[in-house]
């Protein structure tokens, strides 16, 4: 006798198991630890061998690449009703050849392995057969496949998460039909990649993770709504109306809040990644600020280098985007770490040219650092040439 029932699916992913997978782990622990010398009695239970299907279908987004063991539990995989006077004293009985071996050689056996398309590893975080004698008059035995699967793509030398699976299947059999089982775990397994491959067909074409390119556009934010931020433009140098900050106790005449920033909006268009990527330089009107009613334009134009030396870290950061050859699952973190570095860099610049001129008071070298940024504003087609 054979009976299958509800197939039971999980998906998307849960961060805890449900109480019934819970405590079928927990009993098999329970009976592992309490019983050992019992379980070894029973001999008459060969290890299940795993049949592989000659093909369950025909991916056209990915192949498996590889399997990763995540068990916390490596016991065998199942935990089996052997005859009707053993009662609920199961035997442990693993895959031929060891579970990862038998998994591995189905999934890459039943499936095409085509690697012009994605590479995929799928961590095995548990797989267990579990059973139950629930009438020892008739013999009757119910069973439970729980498989707890994570599909993750291989890009370079990194794995991106893509989908976790939980789920598997029941079925009721009698004590002597031990050779139903490796059917309803095949079918269990085949449920898995099927599921997978429905999911990975319908993200391809939107899911930023499976994109294979990246299109970066790049520009600059320079809208002037007379707020409390001036982005830097060529065409609309510093004012002293600009300072509008209170003068704070220094020995100096005026400081200007100078820095840089980006954002970037992306969506996926055919399976490419387009990047829209806005970079900012600006200045703070309410944190910059001059004391005195008639400043000299000498003091201005220190204040106005400042500015122009974080538009050209800006520059420079455009510059190095620019060739970078980006890869979807990390252009945001790759993007954000020369960002960082360009704000680093725009730090160390201010604070060398402050050194070097002295804040401004050393007119010389002031004038060999208006020569000095005037050329790399020319160089980034932000100055007259003429």
């Amino acid at each position: 006798m054979m009976q299958l029932s509800s197939l039971r699916i999980c998906s998307p992913p849960q961060k805890g198991k449900s109480l019934q997978q819970v405590l079928l782990i927990r009993v098999a622990l329970v009976l592992i630890s309490l019983a050992p010398a019992k379980a070894a009695q029973f001999s008459n239970l060969e290890p299940i061998e795993l049949k592989v299907p000659q093909q369950l279908f025909v991916p056209n987004e990915f192949y498996i690449k590889g399997l990763l063991d995540e068990r916390t539990d490596r016991s065998p995989v199942a935990f089996l009703v052997p005859s009707i006077s053993s009662g609920n004293q199961l035997q442990t009985v693993d895959l031929k050849g060891g579970a990862i071996p038998a998994l591995e050689n189905f999934m890459f056996n039943s499936l095409p392995q085509n690697p012009a398309l994605r590479p995929v590893v799928v961590k095995i975080k548990d797989c267990k057969i579990m059973e139950t004698l629930v009438d020892n008059q008739k013999g009757v035995v119910e069973g439970q496949v729980f498989l707890d699967f994570a599909f993750e793509l291989v890009r370079g030398d990194d794995l991106v998460h893509l989908l976790d699976f939980q789920g598997g299947m029941s079925y009721k059999r009698g004590t002597r039909q031990h050779a139903v089982i490796e059917p309803v775990f095949r079918r269990s397994l085949g449920n898995a990649l099927n599921y997978f491959n429905d999911w990975i067909e319908k993200e391809a074409p939107v899911n930023e993770k499976l994109a294979k390119t990246v299109k970066v556009s790049i520009r600059d934010y320079r809208h002037d709504y007379d707020d409390d931020t001036v982005f830097y433009d060529p065409q609309r140098p510093l004012r002293w109306t600009d300072f509008r900050g209170r003068p704070r106790f220094s020995q100096y005449a005026a400081s200007i809040f100078a820095s840089i920033s980006y954002e970037g909006n992306s969506k996926v268009v055919g399976g490419e990644v387009h990047l829209d990527l806005i970079l900012k330089t600006y200045m703070l009107k309410s944190s910059s600020w001059v004391r005195g009613q008639n400043p000299d334009g000498h003091g201005l134009n220190h204040e106005q280098r400042h500015f122009d030396i974080a538009k050209i870290v800006t520059e420079r950061l455009r510059e190095k985007i620019s060739q970078l050859e980006l890869l979807p699952h990390n252009f945001d973190r790759v993007i954000s770490y020369h960002y960082l570095e360009a704000y680093r860099e725009m730090n160390r610049l201010q604070e060398q040219y402050d050194q070097e001129t002295s804040h401004g008071m050393n007119k010389s070298a002031q004038e060999r650092w208006n020569r000095k940024i005037d050329d790399e504003l020319k160089a980034f087609n932000l100055l007259d040439n003429g």
